[in-house]
C-alpha cells in the first residue's frame, strides 16, 4: 500500500471513529460531565486512536479493541471523562470495528 492510500484508510477510519464517538453526544447524559466537554475530547481520541491503527500495521478486532481501550482509558484516568462515559464509548467503538475494518480494506 503506498503512503498516499494509507493516509486515506487512516484518515477514513478516523472518520468512522469520530462518528460513533459522536453518537455518544447525542445520547443522554448524566453525571457531572457534559456533552460539551466530551465533545472537546472527541477529535483528540480519533486522532489518537487512528495513530495506534496506523502503527499496528494489520488490524485485528483484537488489536483495534486493545487500541480503543488504551486511548479511552487514558482520559478516564486523567478525569476527562467518567467511568460511564469511558464505557460508552468503548461500547460505541467497539461496535463499530467492522466499519473501520472495511474503510482499512479499501
Amino acid at each position: 500500500m503506498d503512503k498516499q492510500s494509507k493516509g486515506i484508510m487512516i484518515g477514513a477510519s478516523a472518520g468512522l471513529i469520530a462518528g460513533a464517538i459522536a453518537g455518544i453526544l447525542l445520547a443522554p447524559k448524566s453525571g457531572k460531565e457534559t456533552r460539551a466537554d466530551i465533545a472537546n475530547y472527541v477529535g483528540e481520541m480519533k486522532d489518537k486512536i487512528a495513530a495506534e491503527l496506523d502503527k499496528a500495521g494489520k488490524v485485528t478486532k483484537d488489536s483495534y479493541n486493545m487500541i480503543v481501550d488504551k486511548v479511552v482509558k487514558v482520559y478516564e484516568l486523567e478525569k476527562k471523562i467518567t467511568a460511564e462515559d469511558a464505557k460508552d464509548i468503548k461500547g460505541k467503538l467497539d461496535a463499530n470495528f467492522n466499519e473501520v475494518k472495511k474503510t482499512i480494506k479499501k
